[in-house]
């Protein structure tokens, strides 16, 4: 009993290393997921009413192991022969379409189809290549997405739902108050502008009256461009900010240089600053937010991209005839780089 509860010890103390390797759990709790996300709807439920046709000790079996994992909730019966019913945690329930801050498709999104290219790690470690596009008929990641309408919007939704991951704090951390336009590059679906119009001081009593996207039509225009071609980007104003949120991290430094120094040419002489806003690295390796650098190794093996330290971002925006202002940590996992037109 000593050895077995010593044993049980080491695996809830994370501060010690798994008497054995416990990393496949990630896999296997990804699988679980992936395939019964939506099994457990309010209100609480016996294994009868979600069996759906499955065998139900085996599904007890794969409820417990979910469980244990910190997955779902079990609510025991209060009569004798009563049957247990299970209802969603704090987890599960943010993977379900109809949750405020719902997950679901950027869950799906990160294991679906990337999966293929994180079997080729070891190759892409080796070769320096691009494992996404080594498993998908040499495409990149945007190019196998346009071929595919429906696959493209659930990228989109995915990259939606990233929002709450520290939007609202890079919203409130910085002062966006005393810029005349904010300029967001890659913006998708706009919904980091909605953030802005919450907080920004001259706009909250437009959004407080009616929160809807018919109010942005007078503020908001929408650009077509490609920040490849430096003539098809927003000219600069004096006062503006432009902002490039998650677009960075997709390209390794040669293109960050290319993509920046496009920018710096449609800012020309303008009084306007660049806000770069990613997970940036610490220099060492004792990062709280262990998921950084897990997203570096996830942007190397789908785009040949990076998360990145503010020296390395100091060395890019040098190239590019940027100045580095500051660093802004945010309360959420992104961070800000403000720079400057050297």
């Amino acid at each position: 009993m000593e050895a077995a509860w010593q044993e049980a010890k080491l695996m809830r103390d994370w501060s010690n290393p798994p008497p054995w390797p416990v990393f496949a759990f990630g896999i296997w709790l990804l699988s679980l997921l992936k395939r019964f996300m939506q099994w457990i709807q309010p209100p609480p439920l016996t294994l009868f009413d979600i069996s759906m046709g499955v065998e139900k000790k085996r599904l007890y079996r794969v409820m417990r192991s979910a469980i244990q994992m910190g997955v779902f909730a079990a609510i025991k019966p209060k009569e004798a022969g009563g049957a247990v019913r299970f209802k969603n945690n704090r987890l599960s329930a943010c993977l379900r379409e109809d949750h405020p801050n719902c997950l679901r498709h950027m869950m799906l999104h990160f294991t679906e189809h990337n999966q293929p290219a994180f079997d080729e790690l070891a190759w892409a470690v080796r070769t320096n290549g691009n494992a996404w596009k080594k498993t998908h008929e040499g495409l990149s990641q945007f190019e196998w997405l346009q071929r595919d309408p429906k696959e493209e919007h659930k990228f989109s939704k995915a990259m939606q739902q990233v929002d709450g991951l520290g939007t609202h704090a890079m919203a409130t951390d910085y002062g966006w108050n005393g810029h005349s336009r904010i300029v967001d590059i890659g913006g998708a679906y706009g919904s980091f502008m909605a953030h802005l119009l919450s907080v920004i001081e001259r706009a909250k009593d437009m959004w407080a009256e009616d929160p809807q996207w018919s109010t942005l039509a007078p503020r908001l225009k929408l650009v077509a461009g490609d920040f490849f071609d430096a003539d098809t980007l927003p000219k600069a104003a004096d006062g503006d900010v432009y902002v490039m949120r998650l677009i960075l991290h997709d390209w390794d430094d040669s293109d960050c240089v290319r993509i920046l120094s496009n920018l710096r040419r449609a800012m020309g002489s303008a009084d306007a600053r660049l806000l770069i806003v990613e997970t940036t690295l610490g220099a060492e390796f004792s990062d709280p937010l262990f998921q950084r650098a897990l997203l570096d190794v996830h942007m190397m093996v789908v785009h040949n991209g990076a998360e990145r330290t503010v020296s390395e971002w100091k060395d890019i925006l040098q190239k590019a005839n940027f100045s580095f202002g500051r660093h802004i940590p945010t309360r959420g996992v992104f961070s800000i780089v403000e720079a400057f037109p050297a």
